[in-house]
């Protein structure tokens, strides 16, 4: 507990934590609480992204004396080299918190936030007088324990029960965000000031939004039942975790729909990324059914400001795709510079989606 703050404060501070529904809001306003109640010169929440190949880092949220921003909910993400930070490389391995002396006055706390898997997920970086909190551990553990089980509540209400990808509610949620934090912030490329050890990953700060959908799939459920079908389901999303990378965002769109929003990457990167992807279900032997194909169609979300019109390109290319012979990638700008697709237009963005 902290020798400035009462026991209600600390409460008061917690209720309004979780007044937020938002994941990415409530990252935000739990560092600001933390901020706030410790005193601090300085609070960072690391996110921390598992593929196959290494373990990548975002800085989610930054809290300090002169800025205050939220990176997760911004037009790109920067890749943050934690191997040069002892306290999160520490943390990391031990999945415990690691406390480091800054100098006389200050400390630093490493805090980790481990998943149901008990992988770390998150990493809070507090500095504070160390005078404020003593150094008390049980106030980091009772305080971020309660932002933990709040945040693991909500993470499972945006989790698809079958395949534990993001669910078609949520899409509806982080399409308009990505959108609208594409009209308010313009590329940032070539920005002064970054922070000396983030590497951005963007080329050319470009999204995509492609539908995926499985060729002939009433025809599994018929012939092998919809326990195969399910397991269909599960395996493709499998694939689709260890094809794209940990900043893309997948969902399951609904029945044999998936939708993957690959981010900040090239129209090379894209096509490349998706094109890998088909022919990794192709190549693939499901269980009992053998092989099973994917036809995508995808679009550029920077050029389209309104839900609507991405979801219904995307499709219109998908479709296209189902029907020139399945098991093939288009992309819905090249199929209209191509004259294969005439432009149409989709309603406002005063209509819903669902």
């Amino acid at each position: 507990m902290t020798n400035s703050h009462t026991t209600n404060e600390v409460m008061h501070s917690l209720v309004e934590v979780t007044r937020n529904s938002d994941i990415g809001l409530l990252n935000l306003s739990i560092c600001h609480a933390l901020f706030h109640i410790l005193d601090a010169k300085k609070v960072s929440l690391y996110t921390f992204y598992y593929n196959a190949k290494e373990i990548e880092c975002v800085i989610s949220n930054e809290v300090d004396k002169s800025n205050s921003k939220n990176v997760s909910d911004s037009g790109s993400l920067e890749l943050f080299d934690y191997k040069a930070v002892d306290g999160l490389v520490d943390c990391l391995k031990k999945n415990s918190a690691v406390i480091s002396k800054e100098n006389k006055s200050n400390h630093t706390v490493f805090y980790p936030i481990s998943n149901k898997s008990n992988k770390v997920a998150a990493i809070f970086e507090i500095i504070a007088p160390s005078g404020k909190t003593g150094l008390d551990m049980s106030f980091y553990a009772n305080y971020l324990q309660v932002y933990k089980n709040y945040l693991n509540l909500l993470i499972d209400s945006e989790l698809d029960t079958l395949t534990g990808l993001l669910n078609r509610r949520t899409f509806d949620k982080d399409l308009k965000k990505i959108i609208s934090d594409k009209r308010r912030k313009p590329d940032e490329k070539g920005k002064k000031g970054a922070h000396p050890m983030r590497r951005t990953q963007k080329i050319g700060n470009t999204h995509w939004l492609a539908i995926i959908d499985i060729d002939f799939f009433k025809r599994v459920n018929d012939e092998f039942g919809h326990l195969y079908g399910d397991e269909v389901l599960l395996l493709l999303a499998n694939i689709m975790r260890e094809t794209f990378r940990s900043i893309d965002i997948l969902f399951r769109f609904g029945g044999e729909e998936f939708i993957v929003i690959l981010r900040d990457i090239s129209l090379e990167g894209a096509n490349n990324a998706l094109e890998r992807f088909r022919k990794n279900v192709e190549s693939f032997a499901f269980p009992q059914v053998g092989q099973v194909t994917v036809s995508i169609g995808f679009v550029e979300i920077t050029h389209h400001p309104i839900p609507t019109e991405v979801l219904g390109f995307a499709d219109e290319a998908l479709y296209y795709s189902k029907e020139h012979g399945r098991n093939q990638l288009n992309q819905y700008e090249a199929l209209i510079a191509d004259n294969l697709l005439q432009k149409r237009d989709f309603p406002g963005d005063d209509v819903e989606i669902f």
